[in-house]
């Protein structure tokens, strides 16, 4: 993603960072070839118990988490992710070709944006032109969450976004193997992403309606609109079907969803459980609401990567 930064990594450790107004979410973890990765924290800090600085300080008194990088999050209404054809230009010439194309496609002037480009798996074979992602971040939300988190770590070195970071969960899953629909449910929104061997294929945001019958999630709507995803990945890039649903939510909404969805689709529906994925250290009680998953994926980022 937003990589400005740099810098060689001498730790394992990657810390993701989510800021808002009213809650700042952290997560630690350690990576290692061949094994599972190390859970040491993940959290959501209250705006009012603890400002978002005060989050960071402690990462700079603990030698091992010093050198780890940093990965600071977007919000979702600081930046939109597009779909543009691309332009036949050499590749480090690709994010100012494509600017241009945003112009009648984000709500905000382009001259204000951000601009990053990542490659979407090639379609079907019917579909002639090539499209990429497009990441178009306001520009002054990434000066506040730079001004935020840079001067009070030593390795902050990429901005994230929320869809990348569940894409770093989608791709810890078993499922992932042979395709899954990681579903990730925030307040009154499920954002879902479609992987298959670490790739994102889709990604989209379902508005989240109650049921008539009383105040859980509509399964059905959900099941609908989640079915039009699996269709386009199917038929748009020529791939097998995907059957496994993965349902993350830090609350009770998970399980009573899937309850939902296997009824209305009867695919394999199961909850993310971080103890399946992960070595939780002890004491640590994982907070998977929304801020923390995000903060979550944003720390599995492998070193180096450009995606």
């Amino acid at each position: 993603m937003l990589s400005w930064w740099q810098s060689k990594q001498n730790s394992s450790w990657r810390v993701g960072v989510m800021p808002a107004d009213r809650e700042t979410a952290l997560a630690i973890v350690r990576t290692g070839k061949g094994q599972r990765p190390l859970l040491r924290h993940c959290a959501i800090h209250p705006a009012i118990e603890i400002k978002a600085e005060h989050v960071l300080a402690p990462l700079n008194r603990t030698r091992e988490f010093a050198r780890a990088g940093v990965s600071g999050v977007l919000s979702t209404q600081d930046y939109e992710l597009v779909q543009v054809e691309a332009p036949e230009v050499h590749p480090h010439e690709l994010r100012a070709a494509v600017r241009w194309k945003l112009r009648d496609i984000i709500n905000f002037p382009v001259a204000e944006a951000v601009i990053d480009v990542f490659d979407i798996p090639r379609q079907a074979r019917y579909v002639e032109t090539r499209m990429v992602f497009v990441v178009a971040a306001r520009g002054e939300a990434v000066d506040r969450i730079v001004r935020l988190i840079k001067p009070r770590v030593r390795r902050f070195d990429v901005m994230d976004i929320p869809e990348m970071c569940l894409r770093n969960l989608s791709a810890l899953l078993p499922q992932d193997s042979q395709g899954v629909a990681l579903v990730a449910l925030g307040d009154g929104f499920a954002q879902v992403v479609l992987t298959c061997q670490g790739t994102l294929y889709l990604a989209r945001r379902i508005e989240l309606t109650s049921d008539s019958d009383g105040p859980g999630i509509d399964a059905a709507g959900v099941a609908l609109e989640l079915q039009r995803s699996l269709d386009y990945y199917e038929s748009h890039y020529d791939r097998p079907a995907i059957n496994e649903i993965v349902i993350a939510s830090g609350d009770a909404r998970a399980e009573q969803l899937r309850d939902g969805l296997v009824t209305e689709t009867g695919m394999s529906v199961e909850v993310f459980e971080p103890s399946e994925l992960f070595e939780v250290a002890a004491g640590v009680e994982p907070d998977l609401r929304w801020p923390g998953l995000i903060a979550l994926g944003a720390a599995l980022r492998a070193h180096g990567s450009r995606s």
